[in-house]
């Protein structure tokens, strides 16, 4: 049974250095059969470095000759930002797929991961939006060749999301897709919301508000490279965490949240609440507990909860935490001096 066409969308923005290695990922990997061509559109937003050029280049290389995938490379001549770029690729696909897949430029993919992606949408008719599954690792081969991709990146509070986000799977409810190689289905009508930098949430919301199943596809993997450590990875934190704050005063979030189920609201309610109250939660926790028991007369077991704190706070799991809390309480401060553009940046190694 031929399976439906895909349409892979490629935004860029200065991607230069990587989109010769996206495409000949893209070239390597498995495409399912199907009735009609696959498409990849790459959506070039304004870059300076000569990506578009570049991109029609390794497209006319790795695609030139095939018959199953065709690809496009178009400008976003609209205003700038990664939500009318995503418009443009969506508009340059028209209704020839059936699957979309949104996928950043500075990422590849396993050998079989859009075969596992699209054939979880064939298995459960009512799944409508669903992401890869992550691995950072510590380089990315030139050639875009997955198979030789080597070296594990991944931190304790990485393998902690990511347990949280296949048991949320389980049911339907993922929250925290992953961007980076995320598909839905067409008929769903899905489209980013210009304003709004997490075009992720922004897409799966709007999937359970259709009441459409969100999941983790596990196997279909995706491999990405940290940014480098400093001001560059300390940049990329601040952006992602303001995308958040943005998306979670969005009005759009308040219209859609009317259309949810209430487990629905109660699982958006408390993503909109705690991880921005977390901070000052956890700073009052660790001031109040121990200032009780003094003022209880038990002033050794104060200055116990004192130093478990110190130590907790010392350990890699506290210093990582504590620097997430950093960044929200940033991140919030800048929001309310003015929202976040919708151009975009990548920090590379």
């Amino acid at each position: 049974m031929n399976r439906p066409s895909i349409g892979v969308l490629v935004p860029c923005r200065d991607e230069a250095a990587v989109i010769g290695r996206k495409l000949a990922n893209l070239a390597r990997i498995v495409w399912p059969s199907a009735a009609r061509p696959h498409r990849i559109v790459v959506v070039d937003d304004g870059s300076s470095d000569g990506t578009e050029s570049l991109a029609r280049r390794a497209a006319a290389a790795h695609f030139e000759k095939r018959t199953d995938v065709r690809v496009d490379v178009v400008v976003n001549s609209g205003p700038s930002g990664k939500a009318h770029a995503i418009a443009r690729g969506l508009e340059a696909l028209r209704d020839d797929v059936e699957l979309c897949v949104l996928t950043d430029a500075d990422v590849i993919v396993a050998l079989d991961a859009l075969v596992e992606l699209a054939r979880r949408f064939d298995e459960e008719p009512r799944l409508g939006l669903a992401c890869g599954a992550q691995r950072f690792v510590e380089a990315l081969p030139d050639d875009g060749d997955a198979e030789l991709v080597r070296g594990d990146d991944a931190g304790a509070y990485d393998r902690i999301t990511a347990w949280v986000r296949r048991q949320e799977s389980r049911s339907g409810r993922l929250f925290s897709v992953h961007g980076q190689w995320l598909g839905w289905r067409r008929d769903l009508a899905l489209g980013a919301t210009p304003g709004i930098a997490a075009d992720d949430l922004d897409l799966r919301l709007q999937a359970r508000a259709r009441g459409a199943r969100v999941e983790l596809v596990d196997r279909a993997l995706f491999f990405e490279c940290k940014a480098p450590h400093g001001a560059a990875r300390d940049a990329q934190a601040l952006r992602r965490a303001r995308a958040y704050v943005q998306w979670v005063k969005s009005p759009r979030v308040a219209a859609l949240r009317r259309e949810l189920g209430w487990l629905d609201r109660v699982q958006l309610d408390l993503y909109r609440s705690v991880p921005l109250g977390a901070p000052w939660f956890v700073l009052a926790g660790a001031l109040l507990v121990p200032a009780s028991f003094w003022a209880a007369g038990a002033p050794r077991v104060a200055l116990g909860c004192v130093a478990v704190v110190a130590m907790f706070v010392a350990s890699p799991l506290g210093r990582r935490l504590l620097g997430l809390f950093t960044v929200i309480v940033q991140a919030t401060r800048a929001e309310r001096r003015g929202t976040l553009s919708g151009a975009w940046t990548t920090a590379r190694r």
